[in-house]
């Protein structure tokens, strides 16, 4: 089931798309390490229509044959072991990088509207919602804050941002 985008619209998904293209055009785009790398251009032609025309649900029934089948983990021990790719992480991955666009995409159109801020909602029913996750729920943040936080990449030495965690069911709205 995909999120609930509240605000995806011709709007948003213009301002999406734009922040996609940023991120190709400036080498910025995070492939997942589950993408196989031969797939990669192939994944991001397929986000790029997810976020043009269609939403998360669309892209994850595309992208199964583009991952790895399996991975290296570390065990508890220090080590390293090898398994088995979980069966969701089609949904993982493309839940998690349209909602990064499309919360992008909210927040640069709420700058360009005069808006300046964003509220997190849940797009996701939790029943069990984790306590930063529901803490977040309702609270309203920057909009540059927010594309700040969501450009940065993993290993850019700076504290895990508060929005974009995976499979959190969070995303951002207009207010």
């Amino acid at each position: 089931m995909p999120l609930q985008y509240e605000n995806l619209d011709p709007v948003t998904r213009r301002y999406a798309l734009a922040e996609l293209d940023h991120d190709i055009s400036h080498g910025d785009f995070h492939a997942s390490e589950r993408l196989r790398p031969t797939a990669i251009a192939e994944y991001e032609r397929l986000l790029r229509d997810a976020i043009r025309y269609y939403d998360d649900l669309w892209l994850e029934e595309r992208v199964d044959n583009l991952l790895i089948d399996f991975e290296h983990r570390r065990t508890r021990s220090g080590g390293t072991t090898t398994a088995k790719v979980p069966d969701m992480a089609a949904r993982m991955l493309a839940e998690h990088d349209f909602n990064i666009y499309y919360m992008r995409g909210v927040a640069r159109r709420a700058i360009e509207e005069g808006r300046q801020v964003v509220e997190v909602y849940r797009a996701r029913l939790s029943l069990e919602p984790r306590r930063a996750s529901a803490e977040l729920e309702g609270r309203r943040i920057p909009a540059g804050e927010v594309i700040s936080m969501l450009r940065s990449h993993p290993g850019d030495n700076i504290p895990m941002p508060l929005l974009g965690r995976q499979n959190s069911g969070l995303s951002v709205r207009l207010v």
